[in-house]
């Protein structure tokens, strides 16, 4: 099959290294860069803050009926290329674009979801650059001859629904991209996050409702590989799925290559909380996948978290934000508690 090739398998073992960016409307980089998305008059804005103080602003080509609230932005630090992801429209019209910003030089958008009869909403993108070493053979005293291969991945997720009807399910597709920068989206294959686990109960006692519409990306701190967070309404759960590079060989013109491919893995599952604000939350990752959800109640002062469990019967908990506890020292709190 012409594409990346992305399967479900078991179980894998693999040792990689690589570096990550992760993507929001705001992103900071290892230089000390901030790059920030935002809409104006009707199109989509990058400003960047630089580590030096010099500002700019990037306006994105043909980015009109762009969601605010939609936005990620990330950079491939490798690269210094700066990536924008958005939905266009709402409803059933609702699709996702992408573009791409390297050396004063816009390209795309490329609508990668949507826009064919299915709607396309709430994205999620994470950057993976993974380098891993490749054993070769042997020389003439034995010793190992050693290769590189690197690729970066545009690590995409989102939801999709067929119809007003439909409740609707999570996609997730892994996109290398070229040298130039630009993703390949022409070997591109999404994946459907349903019906993969082999037990559960179907989720008749409630409707899916917008809280459970929004797939996340994170990488774990541990494997150091990205790994994916969404709703499976066919099994009541929450999986998590890691997203392991893998090499393909290609013999083509009777010569012979390797690419990276992603592999998805099961990792976790967690009980289905029709409840949790996902939309909103955000997700601190520990020691052996344990995850901490937190969330903001802006009108009290109060900051809610969350021990997910494989039996849902963890509660929320509150922080109360005052002069002696501020909402950055008590994330920080939340996140000692992950990674005990």
């Amino acid at each position: 099959m012409r594409g990346i090739r992305i399967c479900l398998i078991a179980a894998i073992a693999l040792g990689v290294a690589g570096s990550s960016g992760a993507a929001g409307p705001m992103v900071l980089t290892g230089d000390g860069d901030l790059y920030r998305a935002v809409t104006r008059d009707d199109q989509v804005v990058i400003t960047a803050r630089y580590a030096d103080g010099t500002v700019g602003e990037f306006f994105v080509p043909q980015s009109g009926d762009a969601l605010e609230s939609s936005l990620q932005v990330g950079v491939d630090e490798a690269s210094g290329a700066v990536y924008v992801v958005w939905q266009k429209s709402a409803g059933m019209d609702a699709e996702l674009r992408l573009a791409g910003y390297l050396d004063d030089t816009w390209f795309g958008p490329s609508t990668f979801a949507g826009g064919d009869g299915t709607a396309a909403y709430n994205p999620a993108m994470l950057i993976h650059r993974n380098v891993a070493e490749v054993v070769e053979g042997v020389d003439d005293e034995g010793e190992p001859i050693v290769s590189e291969i690197t690729t970066t991945f545009l690590h995409l997720a989102w939801w999709s629904q067929v119809s007003d009807e439909d409740p609707g399910l999570a996609k997730y597709t892994g996109v290398a991209l070229r040298d130039t920068g630009e993703p390949q989206f022409d070997l591109m294959e999404p994946v459907e996050l349903f019906d993969l686990l082999p037990w559960g109960n179907a989720c008749f006692e409630f409707e899916a409702s917008d809280n459970l519409r929004h797939p996340k990306l994170f990488i774990d701190p541990q494997s150091g590989n990205p790994h994916v967070f969404a709703t499976d309404l066919a099994s009541c759960h929450f999986q998590i799925l890691e997203l392991i590079p893998r090499f393909e060989e290609l013999d083509r013109d009777f010569e012979k290559r390797r690419r990276q491919i992603i592999i998805l893995r099961h990792a976790s599952m967690i009980a289905l909380r029709p409840d949790l604000p996902l939309k909103s939350g955000n997700l601190e990752v520990g020691t052996g996948l344990k995850i901490v959800m937190h969330w903001d109640d802006v009108e009290e002062s109060l900051l809610y978290y969350l021990e997910l469990d494989p039996q849902g019967a963890s509660e929320p908990k509150a922080l109360a934000l005052d002069e002696n506890l501020n909402h950055e020292q008590a994330v920080s709190l939340i996140r000692e508690l992950a990674k005990r």
